[in-house]
């Protein structure tokens, strides 16, 4: 889902800037209900890598948002002499494109790649909803210990993590108010639901990410995109990683958030000390997430998508 709600923010701005839009994706709902709701239009895929060479004849460009694609599909797609544009793209296919961009990685990384290919490496490049940019210009302020957190662990949260942290922090801190936000992949939702008290609350998804991760002290989340928007309002985040190179990313946060590990071993000792972290701590680990991500990668990455297509 990630996926989907980054390109489509992208979406809205080529297509409020003229362009037509079309999804290719595969056959799951939750991301054929968000684009349908974004007013997208969609073709679904048995295969991501299926596409046809008579659905790329009528494209002017292609974005892929694929983890790993092959060199052959990058080369077969490339024939019809379409720039191709690739996101976070860790498949032998990266090294056949024409602008690769990968906000997780640092400048120099773009020496390991050929010269014909072009980057946008570096955080200047996370792409997030617009209003972030409005957000981060807000001043936060902490002046107690953690008062409210926010718990959200991706579009489908395949290791129920959500419910099982919830009762570990209740069980410090009973009275915690703490928000539960589901992703629309998540299929925990009646056992979330048992766990509202006056003090927790679940909301099954929101179209307002900014204001709900701003409204929180602190976020517990996976190291995927959530993490970058954290980061980009100011709020502490504490990760725990459900992949491997979600981890790396965590890593690479540089104060403005706590690795706590990967799911299947996470370190739930240091719950205590979180909920007691000082609001020095939480300021400083909020404006090392701000110096780290201003919310404005969606436009620079718009402009350099449309000066590739012109």
């Amino acid at each position: 889902m990630g996926h989907v709600v980054r390109q489509s923010h992208i979406a809205k701005i080529l297509q409020d800037r003229g362009a037509e839009v079309t999804f290719f994706i595969p056959d799951y709902p939750p991301a054929q209900t968000w684009l349908d709701q974004c007013r997208f239009l969609r073709k679904t895929l048995k295969d991501p890598l299926s596409v046809t060479a008579k659905d790329i004849a009528l494209l002017d460009l292609i974005l892929l948002d694929i983890q790993d694609t092959p060199e052959t599909f990058i080369k077969n797609i490339a024939q019809n002499n379409k720039p191709v544009v690739s996101f976070e793209d860790l498949g032998e296919g990266r090294n056949h494109v024409n602008l690769l961009i990968d906000c997780n990685l640092d400048e120099e990384k773009s020496a390991e790649l050929p010269n014909r290919v072009q980057t946008l490496f570096s955080n200047r490049y996370c792409v997030l909803a617009q209003n972030f940019a409005t957000f981060h210009a807000k001043k936060r302020e902490f002046s107690n210990p953690i008062e409210s957190v926010l718990i959200t662990m991706g579009g489908t949260d395949p290791h129920s993590l959500t419910g099982s942290l919830t009762e570990k922090l209740l069980q410090i801190q009973p009275e915690l108010p703490i928000t539960l936000l589901a992703g629309p992949g998540c299929e925990n939702i009646p056992a979330l639901k048992n766990l509202q008290t006056k003090t927790v609350k679940l909301l099954e998804s929101t179209s307002q990410m900014a204001q709900t991760l701003f409204d929180h002290d602190a976020v517990f989340c996976s190291g995927g995109v959530t993490l970058d928007e954290a980061m980009a309002v100011g709020t502490p985040a504490f990760v725990i990683n459900q992949v491997s190179h979600q981890e790396l990313k965590t890593k690479r946060a540089q104060g403005a958030a706590m690795n706590l590990g990967m799911a299947e071993s996470w370190n739930e000792s240091r719950l205590p000390e979180i909920l007691n972290a000082s609001p020095e701590t939480l300021k400083k680990m909020s404006q090392a997430g701000k110096s780290l991500i201003d919310g404005k990668g969606l436009i620079r990455v718009v402009d350099a998508i449309e000066r590739l297509g012109s």
